[in-house]
């Protein structure tokens, strides 16, 4: 299983952490081998990673296996993180988002839509657009269009940052972006 990070090494946590901070601290034992460090990070940073993959997929099984992927692999990528300790969060969220993309591209996924994940990806919810309509709508998008659409409205990240993760230029993220709010504009105009 390849690390999620490449070209750093687990020394390299150790000679950036400062000292008395937790989540280096952390970051030094699990790098060591220390699963009660991997477990602390989990317990700290688990949902996080989990509500990250269930946004992506829409899936919790899904969801479950990024999950645990993420923190399968984060041994191994610990060495990339030389943030400050408050940016882990993200950081960790990042890798989530990788390794979610990587889960949908690898055709290993479910096809089953939660209606508790799709809840929050169009606020506010007009109150005569029922839930499972939203659910409908979403599912029915392309996969290029939906992954651009939660990690754009739901995640926050910025279009530069979207062409990136998916190897597609910033115009191509724009795109795909208003074709998927075009496309559930009609799907829920259609569910009323």
């Amino acid at each position: 299983m390849p690390p999620l990070t490449e070209g750093a090494t687990a020394s390299a946590v150790a000679t950036t952490a400062p000292p008395g901070d937790a989540v280096y601290g952390q970051l030094e034992r699990l790098a060591r081998g220390d699963q009660s460090a991997l477990a602390e990070l989990f317990v700290e940073h688990g949902d996080l990673v989990y509500r990250t993959a269930l946004r992506l997929t829409q899936s919790r099984p899904d969801a479950e296996d990024v999950a645990q992927e993420v923190f399968l692999r984060l041994a191994g990528a610990v060495a990339g993180f030389t943030g400050p300790a408050a940016s882990f969060p993200g950081w960790i969220r990042r890798i989530a988002v990788r390794q979610a993309l990587m889960h949908l591209r690898s055709g290993r996924r479910r096809r089953e839509v939660s209606v508790e994940g799709v809840l929050g990806l169009l606020a506010p919810v007009e109150p005569h657009i029922d839930r499972m309509a939203i659910d409908v709508a979403v599912a029915r998008l392309s996969d290029d269009q939906r992954t651009v659409f939660l990690l754009r409205e739901v995640e926050g990240y910025a279009h530069a940052e979207i062409a990136d993760l998916l190897g597609i230029s910033v115009a191509s993220s724009e795109v795909r972006l208003h074709r998927a709010r075009r496309a559930l504009r009609e799907l829920l105009r259609g569910s009323r």
